[in-house]
């Protein structure tokens, strides 16, 4: 028992697990099979751009530009599809549009050496101006029959969404587990000064991280518009990039960088999933929900500010 509260995702997996309990006692449909698809379906969107995020936070940085590219590939990929492209054609091209977003991002931030917040914030209203003007401000709309299983299609009965996440959470925490990358990127985060002493490709490691935020980002907004089945460039994914962030720092992320993982992530993503829909479903009011989200934000800075000042005392004392 001991060795298991020492697992670092353990607190947001014993929070999430009550969370399900209180929720389930408020109302007896919480824990019904549709409704739980219903909340799978819902963080589907969301879990996948949160696992870019929480690459880009271990880094250190962040990213406020995520909304904005989910809205522009999502508006191109519409634009696509009306010229008579096939849905998968536009799928790609939309997510080589994320790439370049992403490559955009990553040049600034890692080969110019520009603070990521100013890049990000920058790009943030880039994105969303290019959305708006190639959309002219109208709703993409109408798409084919075909395109419908990017968002809402099964495979073995199993949501295709949902696997996306599924295979994007197994592939970039291995990464982040097993690779030269993946240990670049803890290293960076952990200690930047330390890391470039031992030879570490400091911004090659920042613009990949870009790069492959970019990409979920563009796989995200391409399920977006195939679930939602119309596209506003001036509305889609507002608020995204607060609430992946949020998700990352509730799943243990620490905003200081080097410490957090995709599981973490994964399960702050479910948690802000089921507050959204417990609460709906306990019929209180939705307004409710920023504010508990944002009260999960400070609580786990709080967490993360304590066990950094820990571990540093800790560090003092074996020193000593």
């Amino acid at each position: 028992m001991r060795r298991a509260l020492e697992i670092r995702e353990a607190p947001i997996v014993v929070f999430t697990f009550m969370v399900g309990i209180f929720f389930s006692l408020m109302s007896s449909s919480f824990y019904q099979m549709d409704n739980v698809e219903l909340i799978l379906s819902q963080i589907t969107t969301n879990g996948i751009v949160a696992i870019g995020m929480t690459m880009v936070i271990l880094l250190g940085g962040i990213d406020l530009s995520v909304g904005s590219v989910l809205a522009l590939v999502a508006t191109s990929v519409g634009l696509f599809i009306s010229q008579g492209l096939l849905p998968w054609q536009a799928a790609l091209l939309g997510i080589g549009i994320g790439v370049l977003c992403g490559i955009f991002n990553g040049y600034f931030i890692a080969v110019m050496n520009i603070p990521d917040i100013i890049v990000t914030l920058a790009t943030m209203f880039i994105f969303r101006g290019l959305a708006v003007g190639i959309s002219g401000g109208t709703w993409m709309t109408n798409f084919p029959a075909a395109f419908q299983f990017f968002g809402q299609g099964t495979v073995l009965g199993i949501s295709f969404p949902l696997l996306m996440v599924i295979f994007f959470a197994v592939l970039f925490a291995l990464a982040l587990r097993y690779t030269p990358f993946g240990r670049r990127v803890y290293a960076i985060g952990g200690n930047k000064s330390a890391a470039k002493l031992a030879g570490m490709s400091i911004a090659k490691t920042k613009f990949m991280v870009y790069v492959y935020s970019g990409i979920l980002a563009s796989v995200s907004a391409i399920i977006f518009a195939s679930k939602v089945g119309s596209v506003q460039a001036s509305t889609a994914g507002n608020n995204l990039s607060f609430e992946v962030m949020a998700a990352v720092l509730i799943g243990g992320g620490s905003i200081f960088g080097g410490v957090g993982t995709i599981v973490g992530t994964m399960f702050g993503v479910l948690l802000m999933g089921m507050i959204k829909n417990g609460l709906v479903i306990a019929k209180i009011s939705p307004f409710w929900v920023d504010a508990t989200i944002g009260f999960l934000i400070i609580l786990a800075i709080v967490i993360n500010t304590l066990q950094r000042i820990r571990q540093s005392k800790k560090r003092e004392g074996d020193l000593v």
